[in-house]
């Protein structure tokens, strides 16, 4: 048995044309431009935060100081995720951390149908620290901080929600 080559055949249509023609802008310049387009929308964004920081505050400072209801810790969840999503995008990486285990700690609490508030509130305590505007902590204060966040998952034996959905 032979093999006989097979014809392919590619019909000019107007975008293959169009992707053959250079133009365009250059990677680094796209990517430069996107950082200018984000920079733009900072002061938006570190607004955005400190206002989604103070709801959490005032969910907390609203309730006994030992328990949170669920209802609560759902909007704090909501609004945690927000404010990591925004820390992201605005480089503030201590922040992000902050905000990722108050998540993995609250949706843990949920989980466990557990209304301790104590570690949401270090966890509100600290996202204020980090939070734009606040005074800059070293590079060894903040891993001290986020050192002793992370005692608190291990006391609660609670895996980072990232661990968990691994695709993320």
């Amino acid at each position: 048995m032979t093999v006989r080559p097979v014809k392919t055949f590619f019909p000019k249509t107007r975008l293959a044309e169009m992707a053959a023609q250079l133009g365009g802008i250059a990677r680094d310049e796209a990517i430069a431009g996107a950082k200018e387009s984000v920079e733009l929308l900072r002061e938006e964004g570190d607004t955005e935060i400190n206002r989604s920081i103070g709801a959490i505050e005032a969910i907390v400072a609203g309730s006994d100081r030992r328990s949170l209801q669920e209802a609560d810790m759902r909007k704090i969840l909501q609004l945690a995720d927000q404010i990591v999503t925004l820390a992201g995008t605005f480089g503030y990486t201590a922040l992000d951390k902050v905000m990722r285990s108050l998540c993995d700690v609250t949706d843990g609490l949920l989980q466990a149908r557990l209304t301790d508030a104590a570690p949401i509130i270090v966890h509100v305590q600290s996202m204020r620290l980090m939070a734009p505007g606040s005074t800059a902590l070293s590079p060894q204060q903040t891993a001290k901080v986020l050192g002793e966040l992370a005692k608190i998952l291990t006391h609660y034996n609670f895996c980072p929600l990232a661990a968990q959905n691994p695709s993320e």
